[in-house]
């Protein structure tokens, strides 16, 4: 069930895999050594799930294996944590290379399949809500990195962001945000948001006091709802997932 709760995410559990789950055979058109194993935390594998409106958190793991090629069935946001993966395009042949430290979507509708030959671990958030059309456009992973040639656009309270994915109906964006220090005060966010710190220090402080201290390589979720404030003392650089239900 949903709450508005800010959740903090481990991306280094000491006791994950410690309780394993068979995957479905027919989900992969074929094995590599091994059967493929689906690795779960014992305690908080998965760490937000909402299905009135299709959005689910995990990190989960899997040992070697081949997805089926097909379009992808929603909108997902992946951080890998360890290992590294091959996503080829169907339509095109290309292969992307995505490793450890990466953070990227896979678009709905993008028709590719997923192989890695070793332990991967990875952080995700899935976005299927009910009725959402295909993006039969996208024709690449959409990375989401400083890097990209997408300008820098000013917000309307003074910080900066790229926006570099976005679904066709503008329920769920992903980009990166930058600022120098701030502090919101406390504010009711006004929709549901997963970000991953990639420079800085941020603090989060719920309405009863209880605070969350995230640095670099360190993930929140804010579920829409959740009254908050938000401190950082110095620069700072987030990559984030934005969920504005209609």
């Amino acid at each position: 069930m949903p709450n508005n709760k800010i959740i903090k995410l481990s991306l280094t559990l000491a006791d994950f895999g410690d309780i394993s789950d068979e995957l479905e055979e027919g989900i992969f058109n074929s094995y590599l050594s091994k059967p493929p194993h689906k690795h779960t935390h014992k305690n908080a594998h998965r760490y937000y799930e909402d299905e009135s409106i299709g959005l689910y958190i995990d990190v989960s793991g899997a040992t070697n294996k081949i997805e089926s090629a097909v379009p992808h069935a929603f909108d997902e946001f992946i951080s890998i944590i360890e290992g590294v993966a091959e996503i080829k395009n169907n339509k095109t042949g290309m292969i992307d290379t995505v490793m450890a430290g990466e953070s990227f979507v896979i678009p709905k509708g993008y028709d590719y399949q997923w192989h890695q030959s070793e332990y991967l671990r990875k952080l995700h958030l899935i976005y299927k809500p009910q009725n959402e059309p295909e993006n039969s456009s996208q024709v690449s992973l959409v990375y989401i990195n400083e890097h990209s040639s997408v300008p820098w656009q000013a917000t309307s309270d003074g910080h900066n962001k790229k926006v570099l994915y976005q679904n066709p109906s503008q329920t769920y964006t992903s980009g990166i945000w930058q600022s120098k220090g701030f502090d919101t005060g406390f504010i009711t966010f006004p929709y549901n948001e997963f970000i991953i710190i990639k420079q800085g220090n941020l603090t989060c402080t719920e309405a009863e006091g209880i605070e969350h201290k995230v640095s670099s390589g360190e993930a929140l979720f804010i579920p829409k709802g959740t009254h908050c404030s938000w401190l950082a003392t110095d620069d700072i650089i987030l990559y984030f997932a934005q969920i504005k239900q209609p």
